[in-house]
């Protein structure tokens, strides 16, 4: 099962929104990553095979784009709390109607609920 881990600049309420889906999730806050680097949160998120939640892709991109295999990222859009929630409750169900693993996956969601899926890195 998916297990996910939503980046710092994300509302820790997006973890209810995982439970109320089936899913686990943690908040980088209740992992003890609070101000932590990029880097340490990615090799936490390795280490532990879970599936990164962030609005900070631009620094995430690179870095699992380097990683030969990784549990996946859903990347949100700088929006509101409840925005985020109502984004990240599209791309769970995106993930369960499609059967999605994540591995290799990054799931793009869109400020207006459009879901973009694509490998990362890039099969190509």
């Amino acid at each position: 099962m998916i297990t996910f881990l939503i980046d710092e600049n994300l509302s820790p309420s997006l973890v209810k929104t995982a439970n109320a889906h089936g899913y686990l999730a943690f908040h980088v806050n209740h992992r003890g990553l609070s101000s932590s680097r990029d880097e340490q949160v990615l090799h936490y998120l390795l280490d532990e095979d879970l599936t990164l939640v962030t609005n900070n892709w631009d620094d995430f991109r690179p870095m699992l784009g380097r990683a030969r295999v990784h549990p996946g990222a859903v990347i949100l859009p700088n929006v509101r709390r409840d925005q985020q929630i109502e984004l990240f409750g599209i791309a769970l169900a995106a993930i369960r109607e499609d059967g999605l693993d994540m591995v290799n996956t990054a799931l793009d969601v869109a400020a207006g609920g459009k879901v973009t899926r694509y490998a990362w890195p890039s099969e190509g």
